[in-house]
């Protein structure tokens, strides 16, 4: 069929017997009752020999060939997890008291430790010019401070420009 025909089709193109509907039923159930009276033997065609499940578990047996090997016992690590668990114990508790012969205070953390802490803590000036005391400290202290060339150069080298640029 050519497609240009396609549109101008008009029948559906599949007939059925007039009364076919209306009689179907009927002929459906004359057909059943005729199979239910056909009495067949079923068979499956399978056939199993005498005793055949009595004697199988022997015949299978009998075509092994089962030979004897060694056991290989295999030691559980269980109780080496445990041992070594307490020897571990054991060992981080002496290190702990008898290792502690430095006692640590603020002239044992170095500088930068310090300054790395108060930066990430957030801190701001008025936060940490609030733990001084005005009275120890005096002009005097940043009058007679004498800084090297090197170190001004050093510390220009590394800070950012936008570091100058007042607000």
């Amino acid at each position: 069929m050519k497609k240009e025909n396609i549109h101008s089709i008009t029948s559906p193109g599949f007939k059925t017997p007039e009364n076919y509907f209306e009689a179907f039923e009927g002929q459906l159930l004359e057909r059943l009752n005729k199979d239910a009276l056909i009495e067949t033997e079923v068979t499956h065609g399978f056939t199993v020999p005498d005793n055949y499940f009595d004697s199988v578990e022997e015949h299978i047996l009998s075509q092994l060939h089962t030979e004897e090997k060694p056991v290989i016992h295999l030691k559980s690590r269980k109780t080496f997890y445990y041992v070594a668990g307490i020897a571990a114990s054991f060992v981080l508790l002496l290190s702990l008291f008898f290792n502690n012969d430095e006692k640590i205070n603020i002239n044992t953390i170095e500088t930068t430790s310090i300054e790395n802490y108060l930066y990430q803590e957030d801190y701001s000036n008025d936060d940490l010019a609030s733990l001084f005391i005005t009275e120890d400290i005096s002009e005097t202290d940043f009058i007679d401070v004498n800084i090297s060339n090197e170190t001004i150069n050093e510390y220009l080298e590394n800070i950012d420009t936008e570091d100058f640029i007042l607000n």
